[in-house]
């Protein structure tokens, strides 16, 4: 399956984990169970998108940014894990159009992790 969708750390991050071959309505399919999630939660929820099994860019990728994580509001932090550097520089010169400011890139996966749960610390903190 090229694209997997979880829910974790207290239904506070959203994992997709994306491989090829990947096509767009596939990820369009999962941002539907990503609204339905992202609805029913009132906290704010992260992202980590692992593209570390993904050599290409599919057609039509561009309708990735209509996706909840960049527009819903309770999306926080979207975080990119393993893009090649060819991916990398591509999304970085199109993300910057967007001015979307909650975008971080890690090389792998732990690291993501690592960051967002720090970060869902600091926010538990900032309530208490």
């Amino acid at each position: 399956m090229p694209v997997a969708i979880e829910f974790t750390l207290n239904q506070r991050v959203i994992v997709y984990q994306i491989s090829d071959p990947l096509e767009m309505e596939e990820i369009l399919e999962a941002y539907k169970k990503e609204r339905a999630f992202r609805d029913s939660t009132p906290n704010t929820v992260h992202s980590i998108v692992d593209m570390s099994q993904v050599a290409r860019i599919p057609k039509n990728w561009l309708t990735a940014k209509a996706g909840p994580g960049f527009s819903h509001p309770r999306s926080g932090i979207i975080i990119l894990v393993g893009l090649t550097p060819g991916l990398r520089i591509i999304l970085q010169v199109i993300l910057r159009f967007t001015k979307y400011p909650r975008l971080r890139y890690f090389e792998t996966r732990a690291e993501a992790e690592a960051f967002v749960r720090d970060l869902i610390a600091t926010e538990q903190a900032a309530t208490v």
